[in-house]
């Protein structure tokens, strides 16, 4: 199989499209037929002649996904109702803490993390602007 010889300025562009897809640089070239092996080759090529060229997204985003559609059969006649069940844990108590809501209110961000006392919540919106029903 003869190589082929492709240009800086042709290789840039390719770089640069693989970048702006979205996938991995490994999924990309797959797709396009290019030996992965050879892009990271132009990528270190490039940049030590002086070209900036963008961080992969998999360094950026973490590693792209790639998402199947999944057929789902629905079924008809007697489906038994949700069963609602309660959790009498704890919560355990070396969580990490996580937004449990954000709200968005002009210029003004709230946001409210798990485990926030009621007490806080209810003032926050009492200030936002007449909440006050809704305890």
């Amino acid at each position: 199989m003869q190589k082929r010889i492709v240009r800086k300025d042709e290789q840039m562009k390719l770089i640069m499209e693989c970048r702006q897809s979205g996938l991995s640089d490994y999924q990309w070239c797959q797709r396009q037929g290019i030996n992965a092996g050879t892009f990271y080759n132009w990528v270190s090529k490039l940049r030590k002649s002086g070209y900036t060229i963008p961080d992969s997204n998999s360094k950026t985003e973490g590693a792209a996904t790639v998402q199947d559609v999944v057929k789902v059969n629905l079924v008809s006649g007697n489906v038994p109702g949700p069963v609602v069940e309660q959790n009498n844990r704890p919560p355990a108590l070396n969580t990490e803490p996580a937004v449990a809501a954000e709200l968005v209110a002009g210029n003004v961000t709230l946001r409210f993390f798990n485990g926030a006392d009621q007490n806080l919540i209810r003032c926050a919106m009492q200030c936002l602007g007449g909440v006050s029903r809704a305890w």
